[in-house]
């Protein structure tokens, strides 16, 4: 659930039989124009599953157009997933300066060469003026 464009959405995977698809298919439509809501329904199917690395970034610096997109690019690029990716503003303490952040949380396929893609990922970030934070995430 989030609040995109100061308007709510809310995303939900639902499985079950195909029959019990077919209803909630059949009875979405009536019940969000009754409701009021935008209801949209795709079919999807199950992911390959790929053997992953769980690694976590932090992007922060002066906010300015860009930073997102130029973030996942180098990580589409090398096939990363990017299973979350919060961002924000904070405010620095003592200046009150708008500060960018961003938060993802990544599935790193395990024949990419870390290496190379926290390089790369340092490389963009020294060139725009931001801070990088690449940590693995342990399995508990």
């Amino acid at each position: 659930m989030a609040i995109l464009g100061g308007e709510f959405a809310l995303l939900v995977l639902l499985s079950g039989p195909p029959a019990a698809l077919a209803a909630v298919e059949k009875v979405s439509g009536p019940l969000g124009e009754r409701l009021g809501l935008h209801v949209l329904l795709k079919r999807t199917e199950r992911g390959q599953r790929k053997e992953f690395l769980p690694y976590r970034i932090s992007v922060t610096g002066f906010d300015r157009p860009g930073i997102v997109s130029k973030v996942s690019e180098i990580l589409a690029r090398r096939g990363v997933n990017v299973a979350s990716l919060e961002s924000h503003l904070a405010y620095a303490p003592l200046s009150g300066t708008p500060m960018f952040v961003l938060e993802a949380e990544l599935q790193v396929p395990s024949e990419v060469v870390l290496a190379e893609l926290r390089r790369e990922l340092t490389a963009q970030c020294d060139d725009e003026n931001l801070d990088l934070s690449f940590e693995t995430v342990r399995k508990t």
